[in-house]
């Protein structure tokens, strides 16, 4: 869990030091007061980027030089630590701390597990295929840290052969950078596999929430498909990859692998990220959340996750809201932030109302 936040230049927020230390923290205020930079704090400290923006530096407040959170990280035992990251606004100053000493992107994920349901998910899901990538990476990276330096290590690959595939460069040339696609692109489609097989395993966990949840179908998508040794895999990419040159050629992008791949929740042949209506997408993303939140409990050894829910009411009657809230905070500590806290009235909960930037703690039930 994470037992406090200090932010100095984050959006609208007024410098401070805030507590969380509790499974359930309700951060209550009227629209465009700084509910959500709170959350996006906790996420920003927890990953180094933002849930509701491309580019963290869009979180550095207007006329600010740079933007510093840092927060107490408490594991299983009780045991603490801080984290911390300074960004400033040219491309290069970042500056990440893990109990005070310098550490390396690589070193510092993962100690915060962290998983993030917007007001807006349910739509930007929806709308593209690249966020539904993101939404499967980043529950895969909660589960298992490795995986972020896969993604990296796929992404400058692929950046390298589409940049020489545009250029017409020959096929030796194109060669290095296939192996290393195949490679960390087995690894990538292998743990997305893995992850999408057992968070289906409790879809149907809460009834209550998503009654449908039995019924639903957890799908990976991807071209090739199947599991298999990851000797065959790779060389089954390897050689789609070779084959599909003359068209990556003309398309000038590469046009097959991990990131080309899919995730689909069907129920009775709709796939509900893609086409359910308001409140079934978001009961079927917040179980989906739940359901990511208890296997990464399951594989970090206890190590719960923190749920960040903004807007936490969007699209939820009061029935599923408060089943949502109970559940969250059974799986991990929860911070939530509404608009509408006389939904919450009977919530046990520690409580900050934020007004124009400034956080006060109003109460610890």
């Amino acid at each position: 869990m994470i037992a406090w936040l200090e932010h100095e230049g984050l959006r609208n927020l007024v410098p401070g030091r805030v507590a969380l230390d509790a499974d359930l923290v309700l951060v209550l205020g009227a629209n465009a007061q700084g509910k959500t930079s709170l959350l996006e704090g906790v996420y920003l400290l927890a990953t180094t980027r933002s849930f509701r923006a491309s580019r963290p530096r869009e979180a550095i407040r207007f006329g600010a030089e740079k933007m510093v959170v840092r927060g107490e990280v408490r594991g299983p035992g009780g045991s603490g630590f801080t984290l911390a990251m300074e960004l400033g606004r040219s491309r290069g100053e970042r500056r990440l701390l893990v109990r005070e000493y310098p550490a390396k992107l690589a070193e510092y994920l993962g100690f915060l597990p962290v998983l993030a349901l917007a007001g807006d998910t349910p739509h930007r899901v929806a709308a593209s295929g690249s966020e539904r990538r993101r939404l499967l990476d980043r529950a895969t990276a909660v589960a298992e840290a490795a995986h972020l330096a896969d993604l990296a290590e796929y992404r400058r690959a692929l950046a390298q052969r589409n940049r020489l595939l545009k250029e017409g460069a020959p096929d030796p040339l194109l060669e290095p950078w296939e192996e290393i696609l195949a490679d960390r692109g087995q690894r990538i489609a292998a743990r997305r596999r893995a992850l999408v097989a057992a968070w289906q395993e409790h879809l149907g966990a809460w009834p209550d929430l998503f009654p449908e949840g039995g019924r639903a179908q957890l799908r990976y998508v991807e071209e090739i498909g199947g599991a298999r040794a990851p000797e065959e895999e790779r060389e089954e990419l390897l050689g789609a990859l070779v084959e599909a040159r003359p068209r990556d050629r003309k398309l000038g992008w590469t046009s097959v692998g991990p990131h080309r791949h899919d995730l689909v929740l069907d129920l009775d042949g709709v796939d509900l990220l893609r086409m359910g209506s308001a409140g079934q997408a978001r009961s079927a993303l917040a179980v989906l959340t739940l359901a990511q939140a208890r296997v990464a409990g399951e594989r970090r050894g206890g190590w719960r996750p923190v749920l960040v829910l903004d807007d936490v009411e969007s699209d939820l009657d009061p029935g599923r809201l408060a089943g949502l809230v109970e559940a969250a905070r059974r799986e991990g500590q929860v911070i939530a932030s509404t608009a509408k806290p006389e939904l919450f009235h009977e919530t046990r909960a520690l409580r900050l109302v934020v007004r124009a930037g400034r956080i006060d703690e109003v109460g610890r039930d």
